[in-house]
């Protein structure tokens, strides 16, 4: 029977995914440090962010209450050092991580947490929001592997300079109006084995949506997109594996939003506004205005798929302390292959805006949390730049778990008033006392006086 909501472990994430990297592919003939303890010495500095391998390396190599809870918290027998971590990383095949964001997520499932992403009944099936979004993590003009983009660059005076980098496609299921998110396993934007030509987020698109269709075969989803997928190959796509979409579209004098003026006046567009009220010391007056339209063709092209259009039109108006009138306007609009009626246009165009989860929750957590997604930890010749994404994606998701699911996590965090504070408290106590298990910790800082300045 499955646990119910909000009661999973962070001791039980650690076991899955050391479970797993038990059962990863060790090519070394002899070898001090098994590869587990390798692999969860790569995972643990995402997961106590540190800023460095050497900073890792030195904290806990050489202490031995750091040592131990290491041994208890982590399962890592012996830590490797810095040049020991990048060279068996390097070799590691990052194919086999899937596996561990796969287990990870059927834990969610029987644990019943993935409940709580569920963004709307489509044909009396459950369907969850996913936004998609691809985003560099390496750049420069003098390191490179066999895996790097290759990009040309030319200055005011027409001189041409190579750049190298690494991209890579991230998804996460998100929910409209809850900050928490569900990162899977991330596609890895690379030049392909035997291709002259970059690879490219639309490829990478259609490799995440064959790994979906294997490890999630009956996972229902919507995907958040943004314009660069409005085309018949990506919407074919979609639909051919039987998900839908939102996909953002902007705002143009083309035969889409042509029509849909027109619509207006001959009755096939229609239009829906509500408005609210938000705030307690000022109240704000909120005005939606919705359209909507089914069947129009986003494109001229004679293969251009038929599609459904919604737009929104958010007018925030309230007077400020001095009595003086305030007006924020914004404006969305998006296409769906789900059928737009009065009753779900308000909810879809949520969740179409929710498509920036992927940047705001994901990729600038990862880049100004701790995560230190923009560090170079280490490139290599092979697989190890990957291979530190993916051990920092794992982390970021155990992370989202516990602040979804674990109670004394969330009032910790809320006792600390920033997840900055709460890294640095995990981090002292573990640098001074030694702990069994994450429990201890937990009740350990629950029982501390919070920070004064923890704001």
């Amino acid at each position: 029977m499955g646990r119910p909501p909000g009661q999973i472990k962070i001791k039980d994430c650690h076991s899955i995914i050391h479970q797993e990297f038990s059962n990863f592919i060790d090519h070394r003939p002899i070898y001090q440090i098994p590869l587990a303890s390798i692999l969860m010495s790569s995972f643990a500095v995402f997961s106590l962010k540190s800023p460095s391998l050497l900073h890792f390396e030195e904290n806990y190599q050489m202490n031995e209450t750091r040592l131990a809870n290491l041994k208890n918290l982590y399962q890592i027998q012996r830590v490797p050092s810095d040049t020991q971590l990048r060279d068996v990383l390097d070799f590691v095949d990052s194919e086999q991580y899937r596996r561990v964001f796969l287990s990870l997520f059927s834990y969610i499932q029987r644990s019943k947490v993935l409940e709580k992403f569920v963004f709307m009944d489509i044909e009396g099936a459950p369907h969850y929001a996913m936004a998609v979004d691809g985003s560099g993590f390496f750049r420069s003009e003098k390191i490179q592997c066999s895996s790097c983009l290759v990009s040309e660059h030319f200055d005011e005076n027409n001189k041409c300079t190579i750049r190298f980098g690494h991209n890579m496609l991230a998804a996460s299921i998100v929910m409209p109006g809850q900050k928490e998110v569900l990162p899977l396993c991330p596609e890895m934007i690379v030049t392909q084995d035997g291709s002259t030509k970059n690879d490219s987020e639309l490829s990478a698109f259609k490799r995440f949506i064959k790994h979906l269709r294997q490890e999630h075969p009956r996972l229902k989803i919507v995907f958040l997109l943004d314009a660069l997928y409005a085309n018949g190959p990506a919407i074919k796509l979609i639909e051919e594996n039987g998900h839908k979409y939102i996909i953002s579209v902007k705002n143009t004098k083309g035969l889409l939003f042509s029509a849909v003026k027109d619509g207006e006046e001959s009755g096939h567009t229609q239009v829906l506004q509500k408005v609210y009220h938000e705030g307690a010391k000022v109240i704000k007056k909120k005005t939606l205005k919705h359209r909507y339209a089914l069947n129009l063709r986003p494109h001229q092209d004679s293969d251009s798929p038929y599609v459904n259009f919604l737009d929104v039109h958010e007018t925030l108006s309230w007077e400020d302390q001095k009595g003086r009138k305030q007006e924020e306007v914004q404006y969305f609009s998006f296409i769906t292959n789900i059928n737009v009626h009065e009753g779900n246009v308000e909810r879809l165009a949520q969740g179409g805006r929710a498509r920036w989860k992927v940047e705001n929750e994901t990729f600038n957590t990862l880049k100004n949390r701790g995560y230190h997604l923009e560090h170079n930890y280490g490139h290599g010749e092979f697989n190890l730049s990957h291979n530190f994404i993916l051990s920092m994606f794992l982390a970021f998701l155990v992370d989202q778990i516990q602040e979804i699911s674990c109670m004394k996590f969330r009032k910790i965090l809320e006792k600390c008033g920033s997840k900055k504070l709460l890294w640095h408290m995990i981090g002292s106590g573990i640098d001074w006392l030694e702990f069994k298990c994450w429990d201890e910790i937990y009740d350990k800082l629950l029982g501390m006086r919070a920070p004064e300045n923890s704001s």
